[in-house]
């Protein structure tokens, strides 16, 4: 699949419908662990922690229960296989966008909301209701050759 947007589920009407991210970016990459390391480049497998979006103000915003939605610099293929790495890094800015959230039930989130250079940050086991929107690489069929692929 190529991800083409990322979006996020505002939290309800609870929480702030706006918040403003400075020097914000977004990278992803592989995991080979179902569950993060506190050290932040240990989760990636190497080479893979790619940016794909970058702005220097990031506004999310919307109304309740709806979907705020960024559209990728760079679309990012994954192989849909390994674990994937959703990062984002901001530096400052006004109020938190609030997101419904899901207990994953293990280590599967990571923040670090102090020291944007320090290598370590804090686990979590919850994270945000995310959907990535994009293309499927399958090869075109008619529905003759589906059915003969699977002895229809």
């Amino acid at each position: 699949m190529t991800i083409e947007t990322v979006a996020w589920q505002r939290g309800g009407s609870a929480g702030s419908s706006t918040g403003t991210y400075n020097s914000f970016k977004l990278y992803m990459g592989l995991a080979s662990a179902d569950v993060l390391s506190d050290t932040f480049a240990d989760n990636y497998v190497a080479g893979t922690r790619t940016l794909v979006y970058q702005t220097s103000q990031q506004v999310m915003s919307a109304g309740a229960d709806e979907w705020m939605t960024i559209t990728l610099d760079t679309p990012y293929w994954y192989n849909g296989t390994d674990n994937l790495v959703f990062e984002l890094e901001w530096q400052g800015g006004a109020n938190m966008f609030y997101t419904y959230m899901w207990n994953t039930g293990t280590p599967r989130g990571l923040m670090n909301k102090t020291d944007l250079s320090s290598p370590t940050g804090t686990l979590s086991n919850n994270m945000s209701e995310l959907r990535f929107d994009g293309t499927m690489a399958l090869d075109p069929m008619t529905f003759g050759e589906i059915k003969a692929e699977f002895g229809l």
